[in-house]
């Protein structure tokens, strides 16, 4: 079983836009497959998928605890529920129930938390999961991905709906750049990680489409001379082999983490452990850490004392700040 976009636009593509696709795909082929929403179909793009099969569609309205308490029911009587929300209300208010009731017995249940990251700012702090991957990386037993742009999306798509058990993938909401190659066959399976840019000189990991915000840094810090080997990660949990071997050919030097999360929880601490050597074990200087702290928003990658800005959205990245005494 597996699903591809079908109006995957060269430039920007929407990651919602290219889910709708491919749960018709997947909704095709399999009966099995039902659609869970709470009253968000229109912002999750399933509206498709309810008028085309409408006894397989499922509104709860805004009870994202029924609603994952439904899915394990559905999932214990042989279906596979897709349960679609924001990723705050997903992962946030019915975390007792994916745990419980999904995790714990390990069914198969696939969860999408849209929206993820802040860039959803303009509807404000209750809409935005800067938390979500780290209460679902928590949670034992569920797989967990974060699509570096919507070509990526639907690799992911096709394995976790193969992979028997409960998986959380996030999406953003925003167009965002298509970086990765275009998908080659209808079973084609998502990489655990990808090298976005080549260099020698820092070696940074990010996930999900913030990746394209951290190209464009790394483009130009390569007209300064400065190489950046950017490693994408699609897959957090489990993390790839790759990763530990990319960490090891950095050996001595930096390395750095960019992500669009809260920095407790997140990529960083999922990096820590692979990310560090015998010999450098324990040193605070070994992995620099770019994700969220409290309020605190800056807009600058910092890389061996220069700085780049990414682009005017909030996203805090970098090292020591300079000028503000604190580590960022």
């Amino acid at each position: 079983m597996a699903a591809t976009p079908t109006n995957a636009p060269e430039g920007y593509v929407s990651l919602r836009d290219v889910f709708g696709d491919a749960i018709m795909a997947l909704g095709a082929r399999d009966p099995r497959i039902l659609m869970l929403d709470a009253d968000l179909a229109s912002s999750t793009r399933t509206m498709k998928f309810k008028a085309t099969y409408p006894d397989r569609h499922y509104n709860f309205g805004i009870a994202e605890q029924n609603m994952v308490g439904a899915a394990a029911g559905f999932a214990i009587a042989g279906y596979i529920p897709f349960v679609n929300t924001f990723a705050s209300f997903l992962s946030r208010r019915a975390c007792d129930q994916i745990a419980v009731s999904v995790a714990y017995p390990k069914l198969n249940v696939k969860f999408f938390g849209f929206h993820g990251g802040i860039n959803l700012g303009e509807d404000g702090a209750t809409q935005q999961a800067v938390e979500d991957l780290a209460i679902m990386q928590g949670i034992p037993g569920i797989r967990c991905y974060a699509p570096i742009d919507g070509n990526d999306l639907a690799r992911v798509m096709n394995e976790v709906a193969d992979v028997d058990g409960p998986t959380y993938v996030r999406l953003s909401r925003f167009p965002s750049p298509l970086v990765t190659p275009a998908v080659a066959s209808a079973s084609e399976r998502a990489a655990a990680c990808r090298v976005l840019t080549e260099g020698k000189d820092l070696l940074v990991f990010t996930t999900s489409t913030l990746a394209a915000k951290v190209i464009e840094a790394a483009d130009a810090l390569k007209a300064e001379g400065i190489g950046i080997r950017l490693i994408g990660i699609t897959r957090l949990k489990p993390l790839g082999d790759e990763i530990a071997a990319e960490a090891k050919a950095f050996a001595g030097r930096s390395i750095a983490v960019v992500e669009e999360h809260s920095i407790h929880g997140g990529l960083a601490d999922r990096l820590r452990k692979p990310t560090e050597s015998p010999r450098t074990r324990g040193s605070p200087a070994r992995l620099t850490r770019a994700g969220l702290r409290s309020t605190a928003v800056l807009l600058l990658l910092v890389v061996q004392g220069r700085q780049v800005r990414l682009s005017r959205t909030s996203v805090q990245v970098g090292g020591r700040c300079p000028g503000t005494g604190s580590a960022r």
